[in-house]
């Protein structure tokens, strides 16, 4: 079990953007997290670069991050976070992990500095390794799934033409929102973004 500490400060020093490896998944709602974490580090001109021992991709940033990206897929997401906690000698409070909602609208996001699974296989995995609930999340929203479709066929179906506004823009206010968690903590950035609507958001001007 990986201890759970308070830390003073508010900076997350491991970011995990969950989603699944290879082509034929990407562009999937369930890839949200991979996206967050791509679009940042190509903001910073910072490569990912493989990790094999650590199950994962990783980038690490000038300001100190590490951003993560496990290659596990998505029901064995926490075997990468548990051993990069180990390899890296943080705990729960370092870590901040970015998954899709099914129970977010397109577009919203919602920060949480702990809770449930939610249904979502990732988090469950990742709270059956580490041991805890008590880690910080960044939902964001895919939509529910529609009538007459399984949640795994809705998870892993690509946004459609008419998304991409509100996806490109949900992937930049996620940006936006861990970036004043690192400057400003979570609660002030969860009472700035959470519920956002991104696509009607000036939050990216």
């Amino acid at each position: 079990m990986i201890p759970r500490e308070t830390v003073s400060s508010p900076h997350y020093k491991l970011v995990v953007g969950l989603g699944n490896p290879g082509g034929a998944y990407l562009f999937t709602r369930h890839n949200v997290g991979f996206m967050v974490l791509d679009a940042w580090a190509d903001e910073e001109s910072e490569p990912f670069r493989d990790e094999s021992a650590r199950h994962s991709k990783a980038a690490t940033l000038a300001t100190g991050e590490r951003l993560v990206k496990p290659m596990t897929y998505m029901n064995e997401s926490g075997k990468a976070v548990a051993s990069w906690l180990e390899w890296l000698k943080l705990t729960v409070a370092d870590l901040l992990v970015v998954v899709d909602d099914v129970a977010l609208p397109m577009g919203q996001i919602r920060l949480r500095p702990e809770g449930s699974a939610g249904g979502h296989n990732g988090l469950k995995s990742i709270e059956s390794h580490l041991g805890t609930t008590g880690y910080a999340r960044l939902r964001c929203g895919v939509d529910a799934v529609p009538p007459g479709w399984a949640l795994e066929r809705w998870v892993l179906s690509r946004f459609q033409p008419e998304e991409e506004e509100a996806l490109v823009r949900m992937v930049r206010t996620a940006r936006l929102a861990i970036e004043c968690c690192q400057s400003e903590g979570i609660a002030v950035a969860m009472n700035r973004f959470n519920g956002l609507n991104a696509i009607e958001s000036n939050q990216d001007d």
